[in-house]
């Protein structure tokens, strides 16, 4: 790999690296005065209420994809022209859907609020403000992903670790004028949330337009260019479709079963879940238009090293925030909640952060994927897998299974998912089943195992508490950088480490 290269994704990875534990300390915080505030009722309502227009969102997830793929696609070949005239073409059609959620959200949507939900009648006021507040955010996200998509081709990931700290220390914010605020908390914290996105939004747009010269809005006819943009991102409308089913559908599902309180459970487990997300995603964000670069410039090899790469140390950092959690999660939960922890909330939570530790493979695989832009089959394969699960859940509940089993199903689909994932890319454009396997399979499962040791040890040994809780989770720490030094870094990677540390300390 080039050595500007590497640094780039280095420097980028540590910029949005430490946004993210930034974010992570003081979403931490507010989770825990937010759910005091609002009680496990109305949170669980503004999650399944906020559900129902994420799951429009599927249309801008797919052509946010569309756009961030063909933006880098044309950065690589230096086609500055084609690059101005994709990313306005990219803009209309995000307006466009702009307004149909607001059609459909309108419409639908509200009928499926009213009928179908299971919300108390006192609550109902709120809730529909809360609806309302979700779908003005949505909108201005949708016509948001051409900029953010032009930031993450240029590589440009420091303003996002500027503007991420924003957003956490503006969560304080909230916080506190939640807590003053003489109106009703839910609705006060939907509207503060609203400002709060928006406000984001519209200073990336200043930031973008001023910085990046293809970032201008113009009316494009190209109809060739339209159906481009179009064909590569429907079959990613289906994609984004059947995430949806797994997330909110899951989360509308267990709401008909159980009521707000499993999905105020619910959500602490996906926050728990998201906060781990952001750091996989953002390694990945770092890497990403690396590969589809490599791709562009015909340079194979070098797509799926980075794709090997990206895969084995996004399983790795995910391991390391993963490993303590699943053995101390209660007493993780009692700290970071009090006594206001929703029944099955730490089953929940262990599911889904051994769901998400499994899907990082899948992640990493994406990115190859979409630099090759043949993505119908995948989309249709897996797609057709992960909207199974719905159903799939829907019968465990049927049949009297716990709440858990709706993510149990959601953990055997995405495992199967993950395998047909690799395939796919392979039927493609073909990669060694035996570099797949020596360089990432192997190596962590190595240390997965390895790793296990000390939190079984101190498990056994000792109560719980905050003695087993700081000896356990430095020596997993300790151990899993170690392991990974050892068993996961070719000789190459432990010189480019050592170089790399060097500079940081010794120049």
């Amino acid at each position: 790999m080039p050595s500007t290269s590497n640094k780039t994704i280095a420097k980028n990875t540590i910029y949005l690296y430490v946004r993210m534990l930034i974010t992570m300390g003081v979403t931490l915080y507010t989770s825990r005065v937010i759910l005091q505030v609002l009680g496990a009722s109305d949170y669980g309502i503004y999650s399944v209420v906020g559900g129902i227009v994420t799951m429009l969102s599927f249309l801008n997830s797919a052509l946010g994809a569309s756009t961030s793929r063909f933006l880098t696609y044309e950065l690589g070949l230096g086609n500055i022209e084609r690059l101005k005239q994709t990313f306005s073409a990219s803009l209309n059609m995000h307006i466009v859907i702009a307004l149909l959620v607001l059609i459909l959200g309108e419409t639908i949507g509200l009928w499926f609020f009213y009928e179908k939900l299971v919300i108390p009648e006192e609550r109902i006021g709120a809730a529909f403000w809360v609806y309302q507040f979700s779908i003005i955010t949505t909108m201005f996200a949708f016509t948001q992903v051409p900029y953010n998509s032009s930031l993450i081709s240029h590589e440009n990931m420091s303003i996002y670790a500027y503007v991420g700290l924003y957003e956490a220390f503006s969560q304080l914010a909230i916080v506190y004028l939640l807590l003053v605020s003489p109106i009703d908390k839910l609705i006060m914290y939907a509207l503060l949330i609203m400002f709060n996105k928006v406000l984001v939004q519209l200073f990336l747009r200043f930031y973008t337009s001023k910085k990046y010269s293809e970032c201008k809005f113009h009316i494009i006819h190209d109809k060739t260019l339209y159906k481009k943009l179009i064909g590569y991102s429907g079959w990613e409308l289906f994609g984004g479709l059947a995430v949806v089913s797994q997330a909110q559908g899951m989360n509308i599902v267990l709401n008909i079963f159980f009521g707000p309180i499993v999905n105020a459970a619910r959500a602490i487990a996906v926050q728990i879940q998201s906060a781990i997300m952001v750091l996989v995603q953002n390694f990945l964000a770092a890497v990403r238009p690396q590969v589809i670069k490599s791709y562009a410039e015909g340079n194979i090899n070098r797509m799926f090293n980075l794709t090997f790469y990206g895969a084995k140390y996004s399983y790795l950092l995910t391991l390391c925030l993963v490993l303590p959690l699943l053995f101390e999660i209660k007493f993780v939960l009692s700290l970071w909640l009090g006594e206001n922890v929703p029944n099955d909330t730490a089953v929940f939570s262990s599911i889904v952060m051994v769901t998400y530790l499994m899907e990082t493979f899948h992640l990493a695989s994406l990115m190859s994927y979409h630099a090759i832009g043949k993505i119908k089959w995948g989309n249709i394969i897996g797609g057709s897998l992960m909207i199974f699960s719905l159903p799939l859940a829907y019968f465990f509940l049927k049949m009297g299974f716990p709440a858990y089993s709706a993510f149990v199903s959601i953990f055997i689909v995405n495992f199967i998912q993950m395998f047909f994932g690799w395939y796919i890319i392979h039927r493609y454009v073909s990669f060694s089943w035996r570099d797949l396997v020596n360089k990432v399979y192997s190596p962590v499962i190595k240390i997965t195992i390895l790793a296990l040791v000390p939190p079984v040890f101190f498990v056994r040994i000792f109560e719980q508490g905050w003695s087993r809780f700081l000896f356990l989770l430095i020596t997993t720490e300790l151990s899993i950088l170690f392991l990974t030094y050892i068993i996961a870094l070719s000789k190459q990677e432990r010189k480019y480490v050592k170089s790399y540390v060097r500079s940081i300390f010794f120049k």
